[in-house]
């Protein structure tokens, strides 16, 4: 006759021992939220940067040409000219194992964010590899973008808010957050350099283009948004280890890249929380995550930098038809 009593009593304790476990993660404030587990500071140190020509109080060339320093062995690229710098690192991590990269990007004066299309007459189509459309457009630094693409012709899907080069392309989004990936989260490029996240349903494309928005990508989630991590990137919705790529803005005119790369036996990728905190640590106010996984792709003068990652047992990178890009070069 006390069996169902003990029954009671038995799921009562279990309940309670679930609800305390579970109380870090149900905290209302993102400081209470617990941290993923990080990589060591740095297991394959960069080496140190090259003697370079005589550089200005901030760091750009004092003269007009160009510096180039490439170093594939010890994982460090560089571009410095009178109005822009980009220094790569690559770091690597062989407990997870994972390897990464940090694009540090500084720009003055006009120099900014440009996006190119394969195809400007039918966006969405004409796809090619990410590297080829890098190389043929001299890009300084290019890398993937939303890959809207992959939605722009599937009446199931949603393009986002998208606006290329002041012309809009695409305005179908969700009308409330959602945690999808892609959630279409917003990141809004204007032309004093400044980057703003948004949610999908924050702004229509006629305000975006009055505020004077040249480019809007689409993906999500938000990671950074006015210095503080997205609640969103704790939820388990976001916790799949993949390769990674998202874009940050330290303030306008600095600027910081990371791409994860993943789905290799030599770098497994990495969940959304790790990318946001490395974000908020390095001081970035605003940041998107990008589309990742295949798409992914890292170019320094046209050389795609990270490995090609495998998926359904092949080894690729997709073609897009789009890329965000900076920097002029014509330097072979």
């Amino acid at each position: 006759m006390n069996i169902p009593g003990k029954r009671i009593r038995r799921a009562a304790a279990l309940a309670a021992a679930l609800l305390l476990a579970a109380a870090p993660f149900c905290a209302a404030g993102a400081e209470d939220k617990p941290r993923a587990t990080r990589p060591p500071l740095v297991t394959e140190p960069p080496v140190s940067e090259p003697d370079t020509p005589e550089r200005d109080p901030e760091g750009f060339l004092a003269a007009e040409g160009e510096f180039i320093h490439e170093d594939e062995a010890g994982g460090l690229w560089m571009y410095l000219s009178g109005d822009l710098q980009v220094v790569i690192r690559r770091y690597r991590d062989t407990s997870i194992p994972l390897i990464w990269f940090e694009t540090d990007i500084r720009t003055r004066g006009e120099q900014r964010f440009r996006t190119v299309m394969t195809n400007p007459d039918r966006p969405g189509k004409s796809g090619r590899y990410p590297y080829d459309i890098a190389r043929d457009e001299k890009f300084v630094l290019g890398f993937t973008d939303d890959f809207y693409a992959d939605r722009m012709f599937d009446d199931k899907k949603r393009t986002g808010l998208i606006i290329r080069e002041g012309q809009v392309i695409g305005t179908r989004t969700y009308s409330k957050r959602y945690y999808y990936l892609p959630n279409l989260a917003m990141m809004i490029q204007y032309g004093d350099g400044y980057l703003e996240v948004a949610e999908c349903n924050e702004y229509k494309a006629e305000e975006l283009l009055e505020k004077g928005a040249l480019n809007v990508f689409s993906f999500g989630p938000i990671l950074i948004r006015d210095g503080e991590i997205n609640d969103q990137v704790y939820s388990s919705f976001y916790r799949s280890v993949e390769p990674r790529q998202a874009l940050g803005m330290i303030e306008p005119g600095h600027y910081l890249l990371l791409s994860f790369q993943g789905r290799r036996d030599d770098s497994k990728g990495t969940i959304l929380q790790r990318v946001a905190e490395m974000m908020k640590e390095k001081g970035v106010t605003q940041a998107l995550n990008l589309d990742g996984g295949n798409t992914m792709a890292l170019c320094f003068r046209g050389r795609m930098l990270n490995k090609e990652a495998v998926f359904q047992n092949r080894m690729f990178v997709r073609s897009v038809t789009s890329l965000i890009g900076i920097g002029t070069t014509e330097m072979p």
